[in-house]
């Protein structure tokens, strides 16, 4: 059905469908009926054991607590609470920002025919995550006209960022310039700290205008102002080969760089704009050219609805970005980016920066593959004593349940003598018999029991070379006298 088309609509699909629901159904219901339930009421068995579980019904309660304390009023009528909205966006995502505190961003490498660049203990903290301050306005002008008098739609928004802060401490960074003047190798720690109104940025966008479609890059919405603002922008440096050049030239190199800086951000902000328009734009001319397509060679096996037109567009749209990137990757071989988590995976693996993270996850890592059997020392790090006040884990017991059977349906012989009922021990015994006597390559006649005048042995398991007794070797049939599928085992 997956790979050829319109096969789903033809008669022989059914035919086919029927005669694999008539074998499964043989099999399953017949002659392996015993083991099927048997594995259906376990799965029932456990469904019902997971839901008798005291913490599973304790957490259920408390989730159907929830919605209905979200959703009901005292009476147990469904309303509509606004004052949970405004829970949400005051209390609970100011929450999660707070509360995640820190989060590690791993070794970052750089490293192009001009320099070599390694960044790392960048820790942001949760709280600055999120800006402080977050507005958007929007502006609708709509007119409809008659005659000479043309209809205009004008839509207008903005955004306004502002209060992105930044505490970095301890950065350990690794810089090495190749080529120019000066020719520099520094290896140090530092503190970048931007507080206050911090980064903030403003954006204003509009619908572009149809005149300018045919011959601008905007299409649905242009970019008609971007502003970025840097301030309490500060740089401690604590170690460093070259701290006192440093620590000379850094007022005029904050001074010099913080408008660049700027208008670095402006103009990459109104190109992602302007980049995400574009691909708005070749999704709707692709989803349009599938569409005419459509109408001059109608095919009802190969049509597609407006959504799969749109879906396949974006498909496209994905193939053909991934075609690039791989060869702009293929064309900057000179040019590497990496993100190391450990210095097995670094690009630098001799550039040890102080209180790398990756040193201590690699040393971590290394502990990890020591020790005997299952032990490691990994898990000897830290201090923490065992708990004493956590409840001893209930004693593991099996609980009878479910049916036990064997092959062949309530009618069927487990051996020649257990049916449906045998218990795990009586099947594991019989079944391990015949096991071990089928694969094994050394058995003789008298060992396996084997009938010199029938070739078969006393389970059941028939000679598959006919040889004489004591020479042959004892091996599956994997045939018609297989005593696994006659269902005599």
């Amino acid at each position: 059905m997956l790979q050829q088309q319109g096969y789903i609509l033809e008669d022989s699909s059914n035919q086919e469908w029927n005669q694999i629901y008539d074998q499964g159904h043989s099999l399953l219901r017949g002659r392996y009926r015993g083991h099927t339930d048997r594995i259906a009421d376990e799965f029932k068995y456990m469904g019902e054991q997971f839901d008798a579980d005291p913490q599973n019904k304790l957490f259920a309660n408390s989730v159907n607590k929830l919605f209905l304390d979200l959703g009901h009023d005292e009476n147990g009528k469904t309303v509509f609470k606004p004052h949970l909205v405004k829970d949400l966006t005051d209390v609970i995502i100011p929450g999660i920002f707070e509360n995640v505190r820190y989060i590690p961003i791993p070794r970052i490498e750089y490293s192009d025919p001009m320099v070599d660049a390694v960044v790392e203990n960048l820790v942001i903290e949760g709280d600055n995550l999120a800006p402080n301050s977050l507005e958007f306005g929007s502006d609708n002008y709509w007119r409809w006209g008659r005659k000479s008098v043309s209809s205009k739609n004008k839509n207008k928004v903005m955004l306004s960022v502002s209060g992105v802060q930044m505490d970095l401490r301890d950065v350990s960074y690794y810089i090495k310039r190749k080529q120019g003047f000066p020719s520099i190798t520094d290896k140090g720690v530092m503190d970048v700290f931007m507080g206050g109104s911090g980064f903030s940025f403003k954006v204003e966008m509009e619908t572009a205008d149809k005149a300018r479609e045919n011959h601008a890059q905007t299409h649905f919405f242009k970019v008609t102002k971007v502003e970025s603002d840097i301030k309490n922008l500060q740089i401690k440096v604590k170690k460093s080969n070259h701290k006192l050049l440093f620590n000379m030239f850094k007022p005029l190199l904050l001074k010099v760089m913080r408008p660049i800086i700027q208008k670095v951000l402006e103009k990459q902000i109104k190109d992602s704009a302007n980049q995400l328009d574009g691909i708005l734009y070749d999704i709707k001319v692709e989803a349009d050219r599938a569409a005419e397509e459509a109408k001059r060679n109608p095919d009802p096996e190969h049509l597609q609805n407006m959504y799969q037109r749109y879906a396949s567009a974006v498909q496209n749209r994905v193939m053909q970005g991934k075609k690039k990137a791989e060869h702009a990757k293929e064309k900057a071989d000179d040019t590497k980016v990496n993100v190391a988590v450990t210095q097995h995976d670094s690009i630098f693996k001799n550039i040890s920066l102080p209180g790398g993270i990756s040193t201590k996850a690699t040393e971590y890592k290394d502990l990890a593959a020591k020790g005997d059997k299952w032990e490691s020392p990994v898990f000897s790090i830290g201090s923490a004593k065992e708990s004493t006040s956590l409840p001893p884990a209930g004693k593991v017991t099996r609980k009878p349940h479910g049916r036990q059977g064997g092959y062949g349906g309530p009618t069927g012989a487990v051996g020649g003598q257990q049916g449906l009922g045998a218990s795990h021990d009586q099947m594991g015994q019989v079944f391990g018999t015949q096991v071990d006597n089928a694969f094994n390559s050394t058995a003789t006649g008298t060992s396996a029991g084997l009938d010199s005048t029938t070739g078969v042995t006393s389970t059941g398991l028939i000679n598959p070379t006919g040889a004489a007794p004591g020479t042959e070797d004892y091996n599956t049939t994997l045939g018609d006298q297989n005593p696994v599928l006659q269902g005599r085992v």
